[in-house]
């Protein structure tokens, strides 16, 4: 099991845990749960996966006309490009859009002093090669 599959395998134990608890789904809730999962994939990355993970709740969640529906199969596969990216992984990305990698950019350019330098390394390179530097 990769570590990407562990963590949508996490995510959707949240998500059945946040629907079996109480007669309603607080979605919001459960998306906050999914962004402090986020957060713990990646500790040694300083406050970098926290910026990341409210800016996907502010962007993706708190505005979507499925709030029931939320965490979507593609707000999920947000995350998981995301977090592959900060791993070091090769992908695609294809989730993540022009806007989104211009937010990246910035969150890593505050961050850039508190991440490790392969880390900061890697991720210059994806942000080079998707021309946001």
């Amino acid at each position: 099991m990769t570590n990407t599959d562990k963590f949508f395998a996490d995510i959707k134990r949240i998500i059945k845990r946040n629907r079996a608890d109480g007669a309603t789904y607080d979605a919001l809730k459960c998306c906050r749960q999914v962004t402090e999962l986020f957060s713990s994939y990646n500790k040694d990355l300083g406050d970098l996966p926290n910026s990341i993970g409210d800016y996907w709740f502010k962007q993706y969640i708190v505005p979507s006309s499925q709030l029931s529906e939320e965490p979507t199969p593609q707000h999920q596969d947000w995350l998981a490009d995301v977090l592959e990216l900060l791993a070091g992984e090769e992908g695609e990305f294809k989730s993540i859009t022009p806007k989104d990698w211009i937010v990246l950019r910035d969150f890593v350019g505050f961050e850039a002093e508190e991440l490790p330098m392969d880390v900061l390394s890697s991720l210059m390179g994806v942000l080079l090669e998707k021309g946001v530097l």
